[in-house]
């Protein structure tokens, strides 16, 4: 398969539209159902201090809408006082995968934490997603040890 060349770039209102029906997508995906609303996901992705947002778009495409985005969480660590990003999201649109777009976000997001002198940049794969983890370990990124488990805290 062809290489697309893509520019990453922070998200702009206009990109919200198409990254809200990745993200359903990416729910899916995973065997959930996504209730984030676009008012939601603006508030999310450009009012608050703790998340970014990276689009892939493709340079030779007449539209500008994005192919791909990556969402990055940042993390404090209570122990070192550092601050990391986690990459959250990482979706590419189907028709699209295993071109380097992927790969690219993951270039924005640690290109993004550096420059905003973040102490690190973590990216997970879903338990289930084994294409995922096998392109991580293709692309040399180091793979960090499991945590444990993690339980689900009831709110209500």
């Amino acid at each position: 398969m062809s290489r697309k060349h893509v520019t990453i770039q922070l998200a702009a209102p206009k990109h919200l539209p198409e990254v809200h029906r990745m993200l359903i997508a990416l729910a899916a995906f995973h065997g959930d159902q996504a209730t984030i609303t676009p008012q939601a996901l603006r508030r999310l992705a450009f009012q608050g201090p703790g998340a970014r947002l990276l689009v892939a778009t493709l340079d030779d495409s007449p539209q500008e809408h994005p192919v791909g985005y990556a969402l990055l969480v940042l993390r404090a660590n209570m122990v070192t006082g550092g601050q990391s990003y986690v990459i959250d999201h990482l979706y590419v649109q189907e028709p699209l995968r295993r071109q380097g777009i992927g790969r690219a976000l993951i270039k924005g997001a640690r290109i993004l934490a550096r420059d905003e002198g973040r102490a690190g940049l973590v990216i997970g794969a879903h338990p289930s997603n084994d294409t995922a983890a096998q392109a991580y370990r293709a692309m040399g990124l180091a793979e960090l040890p499991a945590s444990g488990p993690r339980f689900a805290v009831e709110l209500a």
